[in-house]
């Protein structure tokens, strides 16, 4: 089971990264093309556009690193504050893991929705992931051993 494990969570590892790549190449590309709406609004002697490009670059930059640092902060801080599982044996193992594969999804997901952040999704919809996931992650390490205990497998 743990390398069946093992290889979900390297496939979930690499999808992170290619979103990370991504994440960073269209935030490199946006950062360039409000430098370029800057410098048109100031030989145009257009301060509006001036303004409103550096608060948009801003805003890309803010977005990109919240992504890229945040995310995975927040999804290992809420894998290492869940307590140990205090089942018995495989069941231990199980909630284990299953708390690990849904922090590794949680990365993702993250990921995902502040990639989305630009467009129609707020960024408000990112911290309500990061709410999810704990709650998950708490419910998988917890429910297993009680479930377990219960159905008499302890």
């Amino acid at each position: 089971m743990a390398e069946v494990t093992d290889l979900i969570l390297s496939v979930l590892r690499q999808a992170w990264l290619a979103l990370a790549g991504g994440l960073a190449a269209v935030a490199v590309l946006a950062l360039l093309s409000q430098t370029l709406r800057a410098a048109a609004g100031s030989a145009l002697s257009a301060r509006f556009w001036v303004w409103q490009a550096i608060s948009a670059g801003a805003a890309v930059l803010i977005l990109a690193l919240f992504g890229l640092l945040g995310a995975p902060a927040l999804a290992q801080a809420a894998n290492q504050a869940l307590p140990g599982s205090s089942g018995c044996g495989p069941v231990a193992e199980l909630g284990a893991l299953a708390a690990a594969l849904i922090a590794a999804l949680v990365a993702l997901r993250l990921l995902r929705t502040t990639f989305a952040a630009g467009g129609s999704a707020p960024l408000s919809g990112a911290l309500v992931e990061a709410a999810e996931a704990v709650f998950g992650m708490l419910l998988a390490s917890a429910a297993t051993p009680l479930a377990a205990h219960f159905l008499g497998a302890c």
